[in-house]
């Protein structure tokens, strides 16, 4: 089960129950489901109501793996795997269905581009006018050029082509991600995770580094700032960043990096159809915590006023909503009554379909107020606090209160008070 569009429809439509539970004006309640709460709906209906496929250009020459990189993306098996020297310059397109996750994606694996290059460099024409036509028709978010540790050594020409491609077609090449597939090549049979054997983990950053040198990005930075080995970002626009991988067979190694850094840089109106595809668990906690943070950044914004107590049904709208995002990101139906089991979980009044009043008043047991205001503080800190509570109990099956998690909200909240 994934979050399936027409449901969210469905339940965004009736968070203006929420706000009918508080003593406000026609016109103040109109206000609020105008602004504070319809942002929040705008952003996620970038994400979730206005989804589409993501659109993915995959390159590199034979035998680096491109068949098995989008099937251990997909996480099940959707391209045929060979070893067969390509003799044209040919592309195929898949158009990958999930239709149990409300998902599809279209892929584009290229075969004899590099391959078409002469020994002196020049790329044919023909090779041009295709990958040309093939940008056109598919319009690709980006571009994946996979290649093997011995082709990163062996053939700078590649890196050359690539340049000379997008100076070719401009604004039609679209950004490249480069995945440096193969990595177990640098170990031993009995070398291998590379984290547990320094001297693999080294060749790999070494050729790691040696793409950010060819390709002229002295401006990198870990993609985990914890372990420098997964991959680099880059500060450019013409270029994402390097990812090292092994994917022949399972258990595949950093597919989950460079599966995120990959998300990470669609359109956003691409991100979940791609990461929902998947069925990565630690990739949908990823997109909670992120969902997370993006509406505990609006309550504090709407608390920065302050918020009077009469004004709380906006707080409670935009956390009723969190809580069912969570729920849909775990693989639970966005439901009203999803929401609500969480909150009846919690200690509150367990319901039958949706009773506004009784959540409203649940989730103003969360919500810690001092005098007639709530502080910005309080607003993102609770609202921290639901989500990450709400993420437990979905994912993990534990619950847990909010108010324990104030404490680590407050810090989350100062430390980005801090930075700012």
């Amino acid at each position: 089960m994934a979050i399936d569009p027409e449901k969210f429809r469905g339940f965004t439509d009736r968070l203006s129950q929420i706000a009918e539970a508080a003593p406000m004006s026609d016109e103040r309640t109109k206000d609020i489901m105008d602004t504070a709460i319809g942002t929040a709906i705008s952003d996620m209906e970038n994400l979730i109501d206005e989804s589409r496929a993501p659109r993915l250009y995959i390159m590199g020459r034979s035998g680096v793996g491109k068949s098995s990189l989008i099937n251990a993306l997909a996480n099940r098996e959707v391209a045929e795997v060979d070893s067969v020297e390509p003799t044209t310059v040919e592309s195929t397109a898949y158009h990958i269905g999930f239709s149990e996750r409300y998902a599809s994606w279209d892929v584009i694996d290229s075969r004899g581009l590099f391959e078409s290059v002469s020994p002196d460099g020049d790329v044919p024409a023909d090779t041009v006018d295709l990958l040309r036509e093939d940008l056109r028709e598919y319009q690709p978010d980006m571009i994946l050029h996979v290649m093997s540790p011995d082709q990163v050594r062996a053939g700078e020409e590649d890196f050359e082509t690539v340049k000379k491609l997008r100076s070719e077609l401009g604004s039609l090449f679209p950004p490249v991600l480069y995945c440096l597939n193969k990595v177990d090549t640098h170990a031993a049979p009995n070398q291998w995770p590379p984290e547990e054997h320094p001297e693999v983990a080294g060749k790999i950053k070494r050729n790691l580094d040696f793409v950010a040198e060819v390709i002229g990005e002295d401006s990198k930075e870990p993609f985990e700032s914890t372990q420098p080995l997964y991959g680099y970002e880059f500060d450019s626009e013409k270029h994402i960043g390097v990812v090292p991988t092994f994917l022949l067979q399972e258990p595949y190694w950093n597919v989950n990096t460079l599966s995120w850094m990959l998300g990470s840089y669609l359109p956003e109106s691409a991100q979940l159809q791609f990461f929902q595809a998947q069925q990565r668990e630690d990739l949908m906690r990823k997109f909670s915590r992120s969902t997370t943070d993006r509406f505990a950044t609006i309550a504090g914004g709407i608390g920065g006023a302050p918020t009077p107590i009469a004004d709380l049904p906006i707080l409670l709208g935009l956390q009723f909503l969190l809580i069912g995002l969570v729920g849909g990101f775990s693989c639970r139906e966005i439901t009203t009554d999803t929401a609500t089991e969480y909150v009846s979980a919690m200690g509150g009044t367990a319901v039958t379909g949706f009773v506004a009043r009784s959540v409203a008043r649940t989730l103003f047991e969360f919500v810690p107020v001092a005098g007639a205001a709530v502080s910005a503080g309080v607003a993102f800190s609770t609202t921290w606090a639901l989500g990450r509570s709400a993420e437990r109990y979905f994912f993990d099956d534990e619950t847990v209160s909010p108010n324990s998690l104030r404490d680590q909200a407050r810090e989350v909240f100062e430390a980005r008070k801090n930075r700012e």
